[in-house]
């Protein structure tokens, strides 16, 4: 486990994550979408745990917030196209 937040936490973790955005651009309508901000919800639950800054928890706290509310606009569009 220690091994993937070092890995999460590196360069190579982030532009992961940046890339599965770029993807989810690419292919829409595909679910890539969810799995972006899932792992960016992820990548800032780690951020929240690291940070001593009162500030920045808040900051990362509202963008957990945005992901979470766009996963669900998400799965909502794909069960209606879905239909």
């Amino acid at each position: 486990m220690q091994r993937i937040k070092e890995w999460f936490f590196s360069e190579k973790g982030m532009n992961f994550i940046n890339v599965l955005f770029f993807l989810s651009v690419i292919f829409r309508g595909s679910g890539l979408a969810i799995a972006a901000q899932a792992a960016w919800i992820v990548y800032l639950s780690f951020c929240i745990k690291r940070t001593k800054s009162k500030g920045l928890k808040v900051v990362y706290f509202v963008f957990v917030g945005i992901a979470s509310i766009m996963i669900c606009a998400n799965l909502y569009f794909l069960r209606m196209r879905a239909n």
